[in-house]
């Protein structure tokens, strides 16, 4: 063991000297192959050595502690996904496919995050796209026609204090608010703006958080009296009950002022809420709404049944838009069953979530584009299937069933078969 714990040490030290990386193997080989000629080492022991040596100058530089690269290097995190898509819409009446549509998709985003220094971090994203901030898809066609991408996000994020951060830019949802499903945001949205976001924990098994920020909805202009803007406040809490039950709930108020009046975006729903004839008119209300929101989740659910499943999660949401007198309420509830995540061959988890949205719930340029078109004013069945192929890689398929609650319209079927792969 001696023996084993100097030439590791020595091998460490010639190494991080030398500024070599793991990849650049081959001195380290030379040098443990002498030893092995010359009766230090077993064949055994010189391998195990590589190994742990390689492991350690991972570790360094993965913590940015490595001697061997520029410390901005080692601080800088590239990490990228893309999926490909077949999408099927199937709205029609009985006996009529003249509004079936069958399409190719592709989505590419790539993103870098990098600690500038101990409080102070930075992100920054590009994702395939036409500039719809509900979308980040690109459809095939156009006579082999070039596709284009698009700032996805860029945002600085200070960390003063453990428990405070102040975020700004073009920031990630998840760093905005906490939403357990995608009733009110579409998850492609990347708002903009400033929050600040506080997280205490109070013991082992409580943890307080509190959202609070202004986001900016539209460009200010000489048109405008004022500028769209959005005000949110959301306090929550995530207590643990055991190792194997916890419960995170939260009520946010998101108020957008300055809406009313204001010319809807071109991003707006075709149908819309009622309120607006999609990029052609002016809304009539402003928004103001309440979302209590809970999450309970169950660690290995069916143990006592002998069935290994990883987790169950269910959760509901509920909106009501103050600012209106009518019209003006929606709710989801679903579930979440099997692995949390999809890492390796195998892994599986089956989603399923109904959602509604009265007319003037919400502001029409914010729901899951996917549902019903991103409409307003409908309800709507999901359920999605993932499955892991390998590392790093699994498929999905989605299928989303939906009416209008506004008059007597068509129903419609979406369904999505996704391939994704993550890096």
């Amino acid at each position: 063991m001696k023996k084993l714990l100097a030439a590791g040490v020595f091998l460490c030290s010639v190494f991080m000297a030398a500024g070599l990386k793991p990849a650049q193997a081959g001195e380290m080989d030379l040098l443990l192959q002498k030893l092995v000629d010359k009766g230090v080492l077993t064949g055994a022991e010189a391998q195990q050595i590589k190994i742990e040596t390689q492991e350690q100058v991972k570790k360094e530089i993965a913590t940015g502690k490595s001697a061997s690269l520029p410390a901005w290097v080692q601080n800088i995190k590239l990490k990228g996904d893309m999926r490909l898509r077949y999408q099927t819409k199937v709205e029609k009446t009985t006996g009529d496919a003249s509004k079936d549509t069958n399409i190719g998709r592709v989505r590419l985003r790539l993103g870098l995050e990098g600690k500038i220094n101990e409080k102070l971090f930075a992100g920054v994203g590009i994702a395939s796209g036409s500039g719809d901030p509900r979308s980040t898809n690109i459809s095939f066609g156009g006579y082999n026609s070039k596709k284009t991408v698009v700032l996805d996000y860029a945002y600085a994020k200070y960390s003063p204090l453990p428990w405070l951060k102040l975020i700004g830019g073009k920031m990630l949802l998840n760093d905005t608010l906490w939403e357990p499903t995608d009733l009110i945001w579409d998850t492609d949205i990347t708002p903009e703006g400033a929050v600040l976001q506080f997280n205490k924990n109070l013991g082992p098994n409580t943890n307080l958080y509190l959202n609070t920020g202004a986001l900016i909805v539209d460009t200010d202009t000489s048109s405008d009296n004022d500028a769209p803007m959005a005000y949110l406040i959301q306090p929550g809490v995530n207590y643990k009950f055991n190792d194997r039950l916890s419960l995170n709930g939260a009520f946010s108020l998101q108020s957008f002022q300055n809406v009313k009046g204001h010319t809807s975006s071109s991003y707006s729903s075709a149908t819309n809420t009622g309120n607006t004839t999609a990029g052609t008119s002016s809304y009539a209300d402003d928004y103001r709404m309440i979302n209590p929101a809970l999450e309970l989740s169950i660690k290995e659910p069916f143990k006592a049944f002998g069935l290994d499943v990883e987790s169950l999660k269910l959760y509901g949401e509920y909106v009501n838009n103050l600012a209106v007198s009518s019209g003006a309420s929606g709710f989801s509830c679903g579930f979440k069953l099997g692995n949390s995540k999809i890492d390796k061959w195998g892994d599986w988890n089956v989603k399923y979530v109904y959602a509604m949205l009265e007319r003037d719930a919400v502001l029409d340029v914010l729901p899951d584009s996917d549902r019903y078109g991103g409409k307003t004013g409908m309800r709507s069945h999901e359920i999605e299937l993932q499955f892991g192929l390998a590392k790093n890689t699994f498929i999905g398929f989605d299928v989303y069933r939906s009416w209008s609650i506004i008059g007597a319209k068509a129903p419609e079927t979406l369904v999505q078969v996704d391939w994704n792969m993550k890096f």
